[in-house]
């Protein structure tokens, strides 16, 4: 289903991106950036990097004030995992597993949050555009959805500033991209961890997010 988002009211006019190049997509993603989650009434967040290769295989790290790595977190498909370096201490499983209302289970929805148009056609979920013709928003048929905000040009492709995720459940992700890297190449090291001399332990346990 189509829905276009209404002309009338809007404080200014967008001017249409210039420079996209037809069929190009995000396979690959670098960049630095803010994020933030909201669970019922927990909510953390924090800066750092993002680096994702399509369709859902990603490595986000959460930094400190002095460039520590405070967190990392891979995902490949549904298994995630998110290490505390300081801990020595590792929390792995299946995000299907989470409970509902968990704003780590909202991870589980990049695959379609970067998903392009043409397969959310397919999809049959809705989707509503700005006045350039942009996704604004898309609502899958179970309810999630993604806001996109401030679009620009990056390497061709009609990239946002930020995007906000929100699960069935309310559980909520907000990710600022800050002087992203479009369809880069990525080092394969970077999207697999090590837990050697590492506790794991079941991702149910994980209460950051």
């Amino acid at each position: 289903m189509l829905t276009a988002a209404s002309l009338f009211g809007c404080a200014t006019v967008k001017k249409p991106l210039t420079g996209i190049v037809p069929g190009r997509g995000v396979e690959t993603l670098h960049s630095a950036i803010a994020i933030t989650a909201k669970s019922g009434e927990h909510s953390s967040g924090g800066r750092g990097y993002l680096i994702y290769k399509a369709p859902d295989v990603f490595h986000l790290a959460l930094l400190s004030p002095f460039g520590q790595t405070v967190l990392e977190a891979f995902s490949d498909s549904d298994r995630f995992t998110c290490l505390v370096p300081s801990r020595q201490t590792a929390y792995s499983g299946l995000l299907s597993e989470l409970p509902e209302t968990s704003a780590l289970k909202s991870m589980s929805l990049m695959k379609w949050v970067m998903a392009p148009k043409e397969s959310v056609v397919a999809s049959g979920d809705t989707y509503y555009l700005d006045e350039i013709g942009m996704i604004e928003r898309k609502v899958s048929r179970e309810g999630d959805e993604v806001a996109y905000e401030g679009y620009r040009n990056v390497d061709g492709v009609a990239f946002p500033e930020s995007i906000v995720i929100r699960n069935r459940y309310g559980a909520q992700v907000r990710i600022v991209f800050e002087e992203p890297q479009i369809n880069a190449p990525v080092e394969e090291s970077t999207l697999k961890f090590d837990l050697t001399g590492v506790v794991v332990l079941p991702l149910a346990e994980f209460k950051a997010m």
